[in-house]
């Protein structure tokens, strides 16, 4: 599949016209994910994670990911963009499957508001996106926000799932308790 297109560098890959463009970028998404040497996802910093997710969430942009890049694996951007166009594509799948992975681990962390929580507007927190988790895990100090953004994503998710089970059981306790005659 890859011998059907012609060498050239991502950066010439995005001054193709519109067809040919089309063309390597449907076969581009479907190779294989190759991490350049990049660390797993689980010890990128929380705060790269978030964004990433975020932007990929709302249509990332090449110049955007070209940034993720460098953000990942040091290499000045312009290298980035003068690697071949398959090895870069292979590290976008990387990313992907990397955030894919992210996604379905975040759902054991989904939080059902019972009616009380709903009705005293809950709701509104969704506005602030990670930062309520950055906020939360630094109890409140902003002296603390960059240190919480710069940890690794494995050591915030345990934590955040820590929470999740913490407060399952006191509220399973809780009703325990309130049964009793």
């Amino acid at each position: 599949m890859e011998n059907e297109f012609k060498k050239c560098s991502f950066a010439e890959f995005l001054e193709l016209g519109a067809d040919e463009f089309s063309r390597y970028e449907s076969t581009g998404k479907l190779l294989k994910p190759d991490p350049w040497n990049a660390k797993p996802v689980m010890e990128w910093q929380f705060i790269q994670v978030k964004e990433i997710q975020n932007l990929m969430n709302n249509g990332l942009s090449y110049e955007q990911f070209i940034k993720i890049v460098h953000d990942l694996t040091d290499i000045d951007i312009e290298k980035i963009i003068q690697k071949d166009w398959i090895s870069v594509f292979k590290f976008f799948k990387f990313v992907e499957s990397s955030i894919k992975e992210v996604n379905e681990l975040e759902k054991k962390l989904a939080y059902e508001p019972d009616v009380i929580e709903e009705n005293s507007g809950i709701e509104m927190f969704n506005q602030f996106g990670h930062f309520v988790t950055i906020d939360r895990l630094a109890g409140g100090d902003p002296l603390k926000y960059e240190q919480i953004a710069r940890m690794e994503y494995s050591v915030i998710f345990s934590k955040l799932f820590l929470n999740v089970v913490d407060m399952q059981f006191t509220k399973n306790y809780q009703t325990q308790i309130n049964r009793k005659p």
